[in-house]
């Protein structure tokens, strides 16, 4: 699952067409918890290049993930579940084969995550993380078109059972549905600050980016600039959720000011093999 591959990919995009840092105490390992205070438990990660800073064990239940970047170059945090045993040393293997292409085997599932704040920014999700074992795992192919995992940002990370009830989900005031292949808001993009309910209810992984482009840019110069990677992104990349399995639901904040926006999917559809924003998965929207 190429999700970042932004050489190829933001090419389709001219053809088709953040967060400040968090101040609050971080947490992180199984005890971590606060679901007695009704707020799910809030767990950082740094991400530089090319790794992975945080903690090795959580507790499951619903979670809040902040990622910050502290590199020069775009991260995102994707949570991958490794199913029937498997290892992280076995998904390095598996990215290595891939060689930048397709899908990953069936058993490094998708599990959502954070998608990538600009550098020295903080970008965060909430989500129910069951228990298992996972790789945190950064594709993004920026500056170079060389995936990050392939430079070594990947880590493991144990979840294991909470010994208290989950906390509730966050309120959110908008949903966005992801479906094979679009973007289905609930409503109308407004100014200010929202909680939007990201739903997967799609028959494969999705994903959501949530992009500003910058002044009097568009979507042929991001595309331009994907070519490249030369001189400054023509937008800023907000967050948003990481690749989800198909049923699972993440709560991600944004805060709108005046501008126009995209809202991207970069997952690769195994059947064509094309990004699917490719096949229409970009759905871009105004704040006057």
């Amino acid at each position: 699952m190429r999700v970042m591959a932004m050489a190829g990919v933001v090419l389709l995009l001219g053809l088709g067409a953040c967060t400040k840092a968090d101040q609050g105490a971080k947490t992180g390992g199984a005890a971590a918890t606060t679901a007695a205070t009704g707020t799910p438990p809030v767990v950082h990660f740094t991400a530089a290049d090319f790794a992975f800073q945080g903690p090795d064990t959580i507790a499951s239940g619903m979670t809040t993930l902040v990622l910050h970047n502290d590199g020069p170059s775009l991260h995102h945090l994707m949570l991958v579940r490794l199913d029937s045993g498997k290892t992280v040393e076995d998904l390095k293997a598996a990215f290595v084969a891939l060689k930048g292409q397709d899908m990953p085997p069936a058993w490094a599932v998708p599990s959502g995550g954070v998608n990538p704040p600009m550098p020295g920014s903080d970008a965060r999700a909430t989500l129910m993380i069951e228990p298992g074992h996972y790789a945190i795992v950064c594709v993004v192919d920026v500056p170079d078109h060389v995936m990050h995992v392939d430079k070594g940002m990947i880590k493991g990370l144990t979840v294991v059972p909470s010994t208290t009830a989950s906390a509730p989900a966050p309120k959110s005031d908008m949903t966005i549905s992801m479906v094979d292949f679009a973007f289905k808001p609930s409503g109308p993009f407004t100014s200010g600050h929202h909680v939007i309910k990201v739903v997967n209810q799609g028959s494969q992984p999705h994903e959501l980016v949530m992009v500003q482009l910058a002044p009097g840019k568009t979507m042929d110069d991001l595309g331009k600039w994907g070519q490249t990677y030369q001189g400054p992104m023509p937008g800023t990349i907000l967050g948003g959720a990481a690749p989800m399995s198909p049923g699972q639901v993440e709560y991600v904040p944004f805060d709108f000011t005046a501008g126009d926006y995209a809202v991207l999917c970069f997952v690769v559809d195994p059947a064509s093999h094309m990004p699917h924003l490719a096949r229409g998965m970009v759905l871009t929207f105004k704040i006057s």
